[in-house]
C-alpha cells in the first residue's frame, strides 16, 4: 500500500506539503498538481482512520429519531446521509422511544462530532448537555427550554394553509384530527388551523388529538364520519393519520370527494393511489434534512461562536380532487 513517503519520492515535494494537500489546505497549483499525478499514478488510498486521529475528529454526525417506523424519519436519515456523504462523513443513527434508552449517550459514546435531533422531550435534558460538548441541530420537534440550532417546517403556515383551503371550498363544519400537543409541530399545526377556522363567522372546529399512528387516525375520524351531524371535511394532520383516516372513509362508503372531503398531510406516493386523488399539505423533508445537514457542518468545521440559528420552510398545498366545493354541485379542488 502506497505511503505519503511514496508520494514523496515521486514528487521531490516535502511530507509537510503533502499533509496540506490531504488535509484541505491551499498549495501552489503545480505542487496540487504533482500530487494528483502521483496519488493516481499510486493508486493511493487515504487513512481515514489515522486522519481522524490526527483531527480528533471521527467525521460521523449522529442522527437521534424518536422511532424508525415513520416514512418522515426514514427520509430524514436519507437525505442527512446523502448530503453529509458528498462531505466525507456518515452517519449513525440511534432511536429513542422511551427516557430509559440513553440514546444521546450512546452516539457521544460514539465519538461523534454532532447530533441530528428529532427529539422527544425525554431526550431535552441529555441534549442540553451533549451540546455542551458537540454541536447539536434540532428538527420538526421543537423545545423552548432548548435554544440550540434548529430547521423545521412552518406549521403555523401549514395549518393556515389547510384551513384556508377548506374555508374556500365552502366547509364550515370541519374536523381536524392531531397528534399529541405535547409534540411542537403537532401544536402549531392545531394553532395555526384553529386561528383561521376563528377567523370565519360561523365556522365550527372538532379537534381529535391521539398518538401519531394509523390506529388512532382511523378510530379517530370513524368515530366523526358517523357523528350527526358529521364534519363535512377533515384534515389529518400528519401522514400516519392521514393513511388511518382514509381507510376510515373507504371504510365508511362515503365518497371521497363528494359525500365527505379529506384534506392529508405528506405522503405524495399515497396521495396517488386515491380516486379522486388526494389533496395534500406537503412538507419539504429532502430540503428540511439538506438544511440540517449543510448547519451541523458548519458549525462542525467552523469553531468560531454564532448565536443559534433556527430556519423555517415553507409548507406547500398539492392540489387532488378530495376536497368537495359547497357552494356548487363540482366536487373537487379547483
Amino acid at each position: 500500500m502506497a505511503t505519503y513517503k511514496d508520494i514523496q519520492r515521486q514528487t521531490g515535494l516535502s511530507l509537510s506539503t503533502i499533509s496540506k494537500y490531504f488535509n484541505g489546505r491551499n498549495l501552489l497549483d503545480g505542487n496540487r498538481a504533482a500530487i494528483d499525478e502521483a496519488v493516481r499514478a499510486l493508486d493511493f488510498r487515504p487513512n481515514g482512520f489515522a486522519q481522524n486521529l490526527r483531527s480528533r475528529r471521527s467525521q460521523t454526525v449522529g442522527v437521534l429519531l424518536p422511532a424508525l417506523d415513520n416514512d418522515f424519519h426514514l427520509t430524514i436519515i436519507a437525505g442527512v446521509e446523502e448530503a453529509l456523504r458528498r462531505r466525507g462523513m456518515s452517519v449513525i443513527v440511534a432511536s429513542s422511544p422511551t427516557a430509559d434508552d440513553g440514546a444521546v449517550d450512546l452516539l457521544l459514546s460514539r465519538m461523534v462530532d454532532g447530533i441530528i435531533a428529532v427529539a422527544p422531550d425525554h431526550d431535552a435534558p441529555a441534549l442540553r448537555s451533549a451540546a455542551e460538548r458537540v454541536p447539536v441541530v434540532m428538527v420538526d420537534w421543537a423545545h423552548d427550554d432548548l435554544d440550540l440550532d434548529g430547521v423545521f417546517l412552518d406549521n403555523v403556515a401549514a395549518g393556515a394553509l389547510a384551513a384556508g383551503h377548506l374555508l374556500n371550498h365552502g366547509h364550515r363544519r370541519i374536523a381536524l384530527v392531531g397528534g399529541d400537543p405535547a409534540i411542537s409541530s403537532m401544536r402549531l399545526r392545531v394553532r395555526g388551523f384553529q386561528r383561521e377556522i376563528d377567523r370565519e363567522l360561523g365556522a365550527h372546529l372538532e379537534v381529535r388529538v391521539g398518538p401519531l399512528t394509523s390506529t388512532f387516525g382511523h378510530r379517530a375520524a370513524s368515530q366523526l364520519l358517523a357523528a350527526h351531524p358529521r364534519p363535512t371535511a377533515i384534515f389529518a394532520s400528519n401522514y400516519e393519520l392521514t393513511v388511518g383516516s382514509l381507510i376510515a372513509v373507504n371504510e365508511s362508503g362515503l365518497r371521497l370527494g363528494r359525500d365527505i372531503s379529506l384534506l392529508g398531510f405528506d405522503g405524495v406516493e399515497l396521495s396517488r393511489l386515491t380516486v379522486p386523488k388526494l389533496t395534500i399539505v406537503a412538507q419539504p423533508t429532502r430540503d428540511i434534512a439538506a438544511r440540517a445537514a449543510q448547519l451541523i457542518y458548519r458549525r462542525i468545521t467552523h469553531t468560531e461562536r454564532e448565536d443559534p440559528h433556527a430556519e423555517l420552510l415553507a409548507p406547500e398545498l398539492l392540489f387532488g380532487g378530495s376536497i368537495a366545493r359547497l357552494d356548487d354541485d363540482a366536487p373537487g379542488d379547483r
